[in-house]
């Protein structure tokens, strides 16, 4: 997570390996890529599909078909932030419970995706995004440290909004991950055909639920056990359960087979 961020810093330095945000990048300067989310958007802004959209959004989408939401756990740079926040909070403080339902997300995330066809504008990627708001405050740092313009008003609404996310975060742990984020519901439908799932051997399992108690996102492992693999959307294979379990990578386990 911290060296795709230290990437997309060295475009500050004049070392373009990785220019852009995680919405929307240049990799080596010839390779477009766009994330799943930020297409459909823009895709309904647009009224169609153009070939270059398509062609931007497609290395992705086949990256997390073999991967399915592994990018929630291994390179959005808000999994880092909530985990400092949660440090914030007192040790033994039960999370409370979440006020939403899961399905509610996705009900959101057509709610934007209809919002971007009526205003032909994409509104989430644009403005909401904890994505773009992140290297967006990143940007205007850095261009005021440098002493090149900047709109005050711009970096002033990014901070702000990640300032709300990182307040809901401690009020109600995982709320923007498990039920609001359109960027993590959409890669969680990915988690029905990834080659990448959980797996697990019957048998040793002793019903402490160690595993469940690690996990952060609330999926619910050992009611899985019985079929041997889970592909929960929720899952972001972190890989905290395999280290909350008394059995460890004997009992669960990462596998592309």
């Amino acid at each position: 997570m911290l060296a795709i961020v230290a990437l997309f810093m060295l475009q500050y330095f004049e070392i373009r390996l990785l220019v852009g945000s995680l919405s929307g990048s240049t990799l080596l300067g010839q390779l477009k890529l766009l994330d799943v989310f930020a297409f459909l958007e823009v895709s309904a802004a647009a009224r169609g599909i153009s070939l270059a959209l398509l062609t931007a959004v497609l290395p992705v989408a086949l990256l997390y078909l073999l991967l399915g939401r592994a990018f929630c756990g291994w390179v959005c740079p808000m999994d880092l932030l909530f985990s400092l926040v949660d440090k914030v909070r007192s040790p033994g403080t039960k999370p409370p419970r979440l006020p939403l339902k899961p399905q509610v997300g996705y009900w959101l995330a057509g709610g934007l995706l209809l919002t971007a066809l009526l205003t032909s504008l994409p509104v989430f990627t644009n403005f909401f995004s904890h994505l773009t708001n992140l290297f967006r405050a990143i940007a205007g740092v850095v261009f005021m440290a440098s002493d090149l313009p900047v709109e005050p008003a711009v970096i002033a609404w990014s901070l702000l909004a990640l300032l709300a996310l990182l307040l809901l975060q401690y009020f109600y742990p995982r709320l923007w991950c498990r039920v609001l984020c359109p960027v993590g519901k959409t890669y969680g439908l990915f988690n029905r055909a990834s080659l990448l799932k959980l797996r697990f051997r019957q048998g040793d399992c002793e019903g402490c639920e160690l595993c469940e108690q690690r996990c952060y996102m609330g999926v619910k492992l050992v009611r899985h056990l019985d079929q041997g693999k889970l592909r929960d959307p929720n899952c972001i294979y972190c890989g905290r359960c395999i280290e909350g379990c008394r059995h460890q990578a004997n009992l669960i386990k990462m596998s592309f087979k």
